[in-house]
């Protein structure tokens, strides 16, 4: 399984420092700062498109959570579904390499994951009239779900997938 550490950093940017390309796409929520909270922290991979990408973006994920000090358990278990389910997308539906990006900002986390293909995924439909067990095209409904928001935009290798998700107040999670 490859994997590329792209970059962990906790200076309010990217890799280097510098500003990270999604802050400045207007169908992106951008960075919310929080009064209380001046942490920036941001971790970033890439996998290979191949079966294992989706475990093994689960534990960067869980990793990545526990360094930051996010504890609460549905927050966890909710990030962590939804990482899976946008990684598994993304290898099903899309081309190349898998990008994913984490990025912690006071009680907003923000999860990106790029691929090379340009198709932006399809918005999901609402709940099937009648009880339908099948697991294909659930993962969109979950990630609607549990996140805070959700998009996608195109970027200049593809596309990227984007969601947030507020987290529990403080006394859910220690400070850093």
């Amino acid at each position: 399984m490859g994997t590329k550490e792209l970059g962990i950093d906790d200076t309010g940017g990217g890799p280097t420092g510098g500003p990270t390309g999604h802050d400045h796409h207007p169908d992106h929520p951008g960075h919310r700062g929080h009064p209380d909270r001046t942490d920036h922290q941001r971790a970033a991979w890439e996998l290979d498109a191949d079966t294992r990408a989706a475990s093994h973006a689960r534990a960067l994920t869980g990793r990545a959570l526990r360094d930051w000090h996010v504890t609460d358990p549905a927050d966890v278990d909710d990030i962590i579904l939804i990482v899976d389910e946008l990684v598994t997308n993304a290898i099903v539906h899309g081309t190349g390499p898998v990008r994913l990006t984490l990025t912690l900002d006071g009680p907003a986390l923000t999860g990106e994951i790029g691929d090379n293909d340009p198709a932006a995924p399809a918005a999901p439909g609402g709940p099937p009239r009648v009880l339908d067990w099948a697991e294909a095209g659930r993962g969109l409904l979950l990630v609607t779900a549990l996140a805070t928001e959700f998009g996608a935009h195109p970027d200049g290798t593809g596309k990227t997938v984007w969601f947030t998700r507020l987290l529990t107040p403080l006394n859910g999670r220690t400070a850093n």
